[in-house]
Protein backbone atom coordinates (compact mmCIF):
# COMPACT_ATOMS: atom_id res chain seq x y z
CA UNK A 1 0.00 0.00 0.00
CA UNK A 2 1.47 3.54 -1.09
CA UNK A 3 0.93 6.54 1.40
CA UNK A 4 -1.01 9.66 -0.62
CA UNK A 5 0.34 12.35 1.17
CA UNK A 6 -1.71 15.63 1.61
CA UNK A 7 -1.58 18.86 -0.71
CA UNK A 8 0.28 21.59 1.62
CA UNK A 9 -2.66 23.22 3.24
CA UNK A 10 -1.43 26.56 2.02
CA UNK A 11 -2.51 25.67 -1.33
CA UNK A 12 -5.37 27.39 -2.37
CA UNK A 13 -7.32 27.45 -6.21
CA UNK A 14 -6.60 31.92 -5.73
CA UNK A 15 -2.82 30.55 -5.51
CA UNK A 16 -2.42 28.26 -8.38
CA UNK A 17 -1.65 29.53 -11.54
CA UNK A 18 -4.99 27.54 -13.52
CA UNK A 19 -3.07 27.36 -16.85
CA UNK A 20 -0.62 24.52 -14.60
CA UNK A 21 -3.59 22.58 -15.01
CA UNK A 22 -3.87 22.77 -18.63
CA UNK A 23 0.27 21.60 -18.20
CA UNK A 24 -0.11 19.09 -15.78
CA UNK A 25 -3.01 17.36 -18.56
CA UNK A 26 -0.93 17.73 -21.55
CA UNK A 27 1.83 16.08 -19.55
CA UNK A 28 -0.71 13.45 -18.68
CA UNK A 29 -1.36 12.65 -22.20
CA UNK A 30 1.94 12.85 -23.77
CA UNK A 31 4.03 10.86 -21.04
CA UNK A 32 6.85 13.36 -22.59
CA UNK A 33 7.81 17.20 -21.52
CA UNK A 34 8.81 17.87 -24.93
CA UNK A 35 5.08 16.45 -26.81
CA UNK A 36 3.44 18.07 -24.18
CA UNK A 37 5.34 21.66 -24.44
CA UNK A 38 4.36 21.96 -28.12
CA UNK A 39 0.68 20.73 -27.41
CA UNK A 40 0.26 23.70 -25.04
CA UNK A 41 2.67 25.98 -26.78
CA UNK A 42 5.29 26.66 -24.10
CA UNK A 43 8.84 26.65 -24.81
CA UNK A 44 11.15 23.44 -23.56
CA UNK A 45 12.22 25.89 -20.78
CA UNK A 46 9.00 27.08 -20.01
CA UNK A 47 7.55 24.18 -19.41
CA UNK A 48 10.30 22.82 -17.50
CA UNK A 49 9.60 25.71 -15.23
CA UNK A 50 5.69 24.84 -15.07
CA UNK A 51 6.55 21.52 -14.27
CA UNK A 52 8.63 22.45 -11.45
CA UNK A 53 5.85 24.90 -10.38
CA UNK A 54 3.46 22.26 -10.54
CA UNK A 55 5.87 20.06 -7.95
CA UNK A 56 5.93 22.40 -5.65
CA UNK A 57 1.81 23.45 -5.51
CA UNK A 58 1.50 19.83 -5.05
CA UNK A 59 4.47 19.16 -2.78
CA UNK A 60 4.87 15.83 -5.07
CA UNK A 61 6.79 14.59 -7.61
CA UNK A 62 4.03 14.14 -10.22
CA UNK A 63 5.71 12.69 -13.14
CA UNK A 64 9.12 10.30 -12.81
CA UNK A 65 11.17 9.77 -15.83
CA UNK A 66 11.44 6.22 -16.76
CA UNK A 67 12.01 4.03 -19.75
CA UNK A 68 8.30 4.59 -21.14
CA UNK A 69 8.13 8.29 -20.76
CA UNK A 70 7.10 10.55 -17.85
CA UNK A 71 5.13 8.16 -15.72
CA UNK A 72 2.70 9.76 -13.27
CA UNK A 73 3.50 9.30 -9.67
CA UNK A 74 0.41 7.71 -7.74
CA UNK A 75 -0.69 10.55 -6.37
CA UNK A 76 -0.70 12.17 -9.90
CA UNK A 77 -2.82 9.22 -11.06
CA UNK A 78 -5.74 10.34 -8.73
CA UNK A 79 -5.35 13.84 -9.57
CA UNK A 80 -5.61 13.45 -13.53
CA UNK A 81 -9.63 12.96 -13.93
CA UNK A 82 -10.65 15.93 -12.09
CA UNK A 83 -7.84 18.18 -13.78
CA UNK A 84 -8.70 16.60 -17.17
CA UNK A 85 -12.68 17.48 -16.82
CA UNK A 86 -11.55 20.52 -15.40
CA UNK A 87 -9.56 21.36 -18.60
CA UNK A 88 -12.71 20.14 -20.81
CA UNK A 89 -15.29 21.91 -19.22
CA UNK A 90 -13.29 25.12 -19.73
CA UNK A 91 -12.65 24.45 -22.94
CA UNK A 92 -16.22 23.39 -24.28
CA UNK A 93 -17.18 26.83 -22.05
CA UNK A 94 -15.09 28.81 -24.70
CA UNK A 95 -16.32 27.08 -27.55
CA UNK A 96 -20.31 27.69 -27.14
CA UNK A 97 -21.64 29.63 -30.20
CA UNK A 98 -22.73 32.72 -29.23
CA UNK A 99 -24.22 33.59 -32.82
CA UNK A 100 -27.97 34.31 -32.53
CA UNK A 101 -30.22 33.03 -35.24
CA UNK A 102 -33.19 35.51 -35.59
CA UNK A 103 -35.05 32.82 -37.56
CA UNK A 104 -35.02 30.25 -34.91
CA UNK A 105 -35.33 32.43 -31.81
CA UNK A 106 -38.28 31.65 -29.55
CA UNK A 107 -36.99 34.86 -26.60
CA UNK A 108 -38.84 37.94 -26.01
CA UNK A 109 -37.59 41.49 -26.89
CA UNK A 110 -38.72 43.73 -24.19
CA UNK A 111 -38.75 47.63 -24.85
CA UNK A 112 -39.57 50.53 -23.20
CA UNK A 113 -41.42 52.97 -24.63
CA UNK A 114 -44.73 55.46 -24.84
CA UNK A 115 -47.74 55.00 -26.97
CA UNK A 116 -45.96 57.41 -29.12
CA UNK A 117 -43.52 54.88 -29.98
CA UNK A 118 -46.50 52.16 -30.23
CA UNK A 119 -48.55 54.44 -32.77
CA UNK A 120 -45.64 55.29 -34.39
CA UNK A 121 -42.81 53.24 -35.03
CA UNK A 122 -43.87 50.03 -33.78
CA UNK A 123 -45.89 49.00 -36.57
CA UNK A 124 -42.91 48.74 -38.67
CA UNK A 125 -40.65 47.38 -35.94
CA UNK A 126 -43.06 44.39 -35.73
CA UNK A 127 -43.68 43.94 -39.49
CA UNK A 128 -40.06 43.41 -39.67
CA UNK A 129 -39.53 40.99 -36.84
CA UNK A 130 -42.49 39.02 -38.80
CA UNK A 131 -40.39 38.50 -41.21
CA UNK A 132 -36.65 38.34 -40.03
CA UNK A 133 -37.32 36.25 -36.50
CA UNK A 134 -40.95 34.77 -37.06
CA UNK A 135 -41.06 32.71 -33.71
CA UNK A 136 -39.80 35.88 -31.29
CA UNK A 137 -42.77 37.71 -29.34
CA UNK A 138 -42.33 41.50 -28.43
CA UNK A 139 -43.37 42.70 -24.87
CA UNK A 140 -43.49 46.83 -24.68
CA UNK A 141 -44.05 47.71 -20.76
CA UNK A 142 -45.16 50.57 -19.22
CA UNK A 143 -42.02 53.21 -18.25
CA UNK A 144 -42.37 53.03 -14.52
CA UNK A 145 -41.95 56.38 -12.64
CA UNK A 146 -38.34 54.96 -11.00
CA UNK A 147 -36.18 51.60 -11.11
CA UNK A 148 -36.14 51.91 -15.45
CA UNK A 149 -32.54 51.44 -15.10
CA UNK A 150 -32.07 48.96 -12.55
CA UNK A 151 -34.55 46.86 -15.15
CA UNK A 152 -32.65 47.57 -17.82
CA UNK A 153 -29.32 46.39 -15.94
CA UNK A 154 -30.88 43.24 -14.77
CA UNK A 155 -31.74 42.37 -18.72
CA UNK A 156 -35.67 42.62 -17.76
CA UNK A 157 -35.85 45.12 -20.71
CA UNK A 158 -33.71 44.91 -23.59
CA UNK A 159 -33.84 48.43 -25.25
CA UNK A 160 -35.65 51.87 -24.22
CA UNK A 161 -36.77 53.40 -27.51
CA UNK A 162 -37.75 57.36 -27.14
CA UNK A 163 -37.13 60.61 -25.96
CA UNK A 164 -35.50 59.58 -22.17
CA UNK A 165 -32.85 61.86 -21.36
CA UNK A 166 -32.15 60.35 -17.80
CA UNK A 167 -30.60 57.25 -19.58
CA UNK A 168 -26.89 58.02 -19.40
CA UNK A 169 -24.49 56.62 -16.96
CA UNK A 170 -23.75 52.85 -17.64
CA UNK A 171 -25.73 53.31 -21.04
CA UNK A 172 -25.13 53.28 -24.86
CA UNK A 173 -27.11 55.22 -26.87
CA UNK A 174 -27.53 55.78 -30.44
CA UNK A 175 -29.47 58.37 -32.43
CA UNK A 176 -32.33 57.72 -34.67
CA UNK A 177 -34.22 60.82 -35.45
CA UNK A 178 -35.09 64.46 -34.94
CA UNK A 179 -38.55 65.12 -33.77
CA UNK A 180 -40.25 68.53 -32.75
CA UNK A 181 -43.32 69.56 -31.09
CA UNK A 182 -46.51 70.96 -33.02
CA UNK A 183 -50.31 71.70 -31.70
CA UNK A 184 -53.68 69.83 -32.29
CA UNK A 185 -57.05 71.38 -31.80
CA UNK A 186 -60.69 70.49 -33.37
CA UNK A 187 -60.75 71.79 -37.12
CA UNK A 188 -63.80 74.04 -36.29
CA UNK A 189 -62.06 75.52 -33.13
CA UNK A 190 -62.07 79.10 -33.30
CA UNK A 191 -58.36 79.40 -33.57
CA UNK A 192 -58.10 77.20 -36.20
CA UNK A 193 -58.33 79.74 -39.31
CA UNK A 194 -55.15 81.54 -40.00
CA UNK A 195 -52.34 81.47 -37.56
CA UNK A 196 -52.25 81.92 -34.18
CA UNK A 197 -50.47 84.70 -32.25
CA UNK A 198 -48.41 84.10 -28.95
CA UNK A 199 -51.09 85.96 -26.67
CA UNK A 200 -54.07 84.00 -28.59
CA UNK A 201 -52.19 80.69 -27.83
CA UNK A 202 -51.61 81.51 -24.16
CA UNK A 203 -55.70 81.91 -23.82
CA UNK A 204 -55.88 79.13 -25.61
CA UNK A 205 -56.98 75.98 -22.98
CA UNK A 206 -53.85 73.34 -22.92
CA UNK A 207 -53.91 69.77 -22.24
CA UNK A 208 -50.48 68.02 -22.18
CA UNK A 209 -49.38 64.66 -22.17
CA UNK A 210 -47.07 63.52 -18.73
CA UNK A 211 -45.39 60.17 -19.27
CA UNK A 212 -43.13 58.72 -16.76
CA UNK A 213 -39.58 58.66 -17.22
CA UNK A 214 -39.52 60.31 -20.66
CA UNK A 215 -38.82 64.07 -21.50
CA UNK A 216 -41.70 64.71 -23.91
CA UNK A 217 -43.87 66.51 -20.73
CA UNK A 218 -40.78 68.61 -19.02
CA UNK A 219 -39.65 70.38 -22.55
CA UNK A 220 -43.03 71.65 -22.71
CA UNK A 221 -43.61 72.54 -19.19
CA UNK A 222 -40.13 74.68 -19.72
CA UNK A 223 -41.53 76.23 -22.74
CA UNK A 224 -44.53 76.97 -21.14
CA UNK A 225 -43.39 78.30 -17.75
CA UNK A 226 -41.28 80.47 -20.55
CA UNK A 227 -44.82 82.15 -21.58
CA UNK A 228 -46.75 81.41 -18.31
CA UNK A 229 -49.00 78.97 -20.34
CA UNK A 230 -51.36 77.67 -18.17
CA UNK A 231 -51.84 73.49 -18.27
CA UNK A 232 -55.46 73.14 -18.04
CA UNK A 233 -55.61 69.38 -18.43
CA UNK A 234 -52.59 66.42 -17.83
CA UNK A 235 -53.40 62.89 -19.16
CA UNK A 236 -51.04 60.10 -19.15
CA UNK A 237 -51.76 58.78 -22.54
CA UNK A 238 -50.79 60.06 -25.92
CA UNK A 239 -53.90 57.90 -27.29
CA UNK A 240 -56.43 59.67 -25.84
CA UNK A 241 -55.45 63.16 -27.91
CA UNK A 242 -57.79 62.94 -31.15
CA UNK A 243 -60.99 61.96 -28.75
CA UNK A 244 -60.12 64.82 -26.47
CA UNK A 245 -58.54 67.68 -29.44
CA UNK A 246 -61.95 66.52 -32.00
CA UNK A 247 -64.92 66.97 -28.68
CA UNK A 248 -63.18 69.86 -26.66
CA UNK A 249 -61.60 73.24 -27.22
CA UNK A 250 -58.30 72.25 -25.83
CA UNK A 251 -55.33 72.17 -27.54
CA UNK A 252 -52.82 69.50 -27.36
CA UNK A 253 -48.63 69.91 -27.90
CA UNK A 254 -47.38 66.93 -28.93
CA UNK A 255 -44.67 65.62 -31.49
CA UNK A 256 -45.17 66.01 -35.43
CA UNK A 257 -44.75 62.43 -35.76
CA UNK A 258 -47.22 61.21 -33.78
CA UNK A 259 -49.47 64.44 -34.88
CA UNK A 260 -48.92 63.09 -38.46
CA UNK A 261 -50.74 59.47 -37.74
CA UNK A 262 -54.05 61.66 -36.36
CA UNK A 263 -54.09 63.64 -39.30
CA UNK A 264 -56.83 61.93 -40.80
CA UNK A 265 -58.44 61.50 -37.68
CA UNK A 266 -62.01 63.62 -38.81
CA UNK A 267 -62.30 66.96 -37.28
CA UNK A 268 -58.79 67.56 -36.03
CA UNK A 269 -55.85 69.84 -37.41
CA UNK A 270 -52.71 70.49 -37.31
CA UNK A 271 -50.47 74.09 -36.62
CA UNK A 272 -47.10 74.87 -35.88
CA UNK A 273 -46.67 76.04 -32.21
CA UNK A 274 -46.68 79.81 -31.95
CA UNK A 275 -43.79 79.77 -29.09
CA UNK A 276 -40.32 77.67 -29.44
CA UNK A 277 -39.54 74.35 -28.12
CA UNK A 278 -36.53 73.12 -28.58
CA UNK A 279 -36.56 70.10 -30.93
CA UNK A 280 -35.33 66.55 -29.57
CA UNK A 281 -33.67 63.01 -30.43
CA UNK A 282 -35.47 59.87 -30.77
CA UNK A 283 -32.29 57.19 -28.98
CA UNK A 284 -32.74 53.55 -28.60
CA UNK A 285 -30.63 52.93 -25.34
CA UNK A 286 -29.42 49.67 -23.84
CA UNK A 287 -27.14 48.86 -21.03
CA UNK A 288 -23.64 48.27 -21.10
CA UNK A 289 -23.88 44.76 -19.88
CA UNK A 290 -25.83 43.74 -22.97
CA UNK A 291 -23.60 45.88 -25.47
CA UNK A 292 -21.38 42.56 -26.86
CA UNK A 293 -24.62 40.48 -26.45
CA UNK A 294 -25.55 38.56 -29.78
CA UNK A 295 -29.20 38.51 -29.34
CA UNK A 296 -29.59 42.63 -27.82
CA UNK A 297 -26.78 43.53 -31.31
CA UNK A 298 -29.21 41.74 -33.60
CA UNK A 299 -32.00 43.99 -32.17
CA UNK A 300 -30.61 46.95 -32.26
CA UNK A 301 -29.32 47.05 -36.13
CA UNK A 302 -32.89 46.02 -36.93
CA UNK A 303 -34.44 49.02 -34.90
CA UNK A 304 -31.59 51.22 -36.51
CA UNK A 305 -32.55 49.87 -40.03
CA UNK A 306 -36.10 50.51 -39.65
CA UNK A 307 -35.92 53.52 -37.52
CA UNK A 308 -32.43 55.58 -38.48
CA UNK A 309 -33.24 59.13 -40.35
CA UNK A 310 -36.61 57.72 -41.61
Amino acid sequence: MFKIHAVDKTLRLTSLDLNLLVVFDAIVKDRNVTAAARRVGLSQPAMSSALARLRKAFNDPLFVRTGGGMQPTPYAQMLAPPIQRACELVANSLEIDTAFDPRSATCTFRFYMTDIGAAVFLPKLLGAMSKRAPLAKVHVLRIPEHGEQAAMAAGDVDLAVGFFPDLRAGFYQQRLYSDEFVCLLRADHPRARGAVSVKQFTEMRHAVISTPGTGHAAAIERAFAKHRLPVALTIPHFTAVPVIVSQTDYVVTVPRRLALTFADFPGIKMIESPIKIPSFEIKQHWHERYHHDPANRWLRALVAEMLLQQ
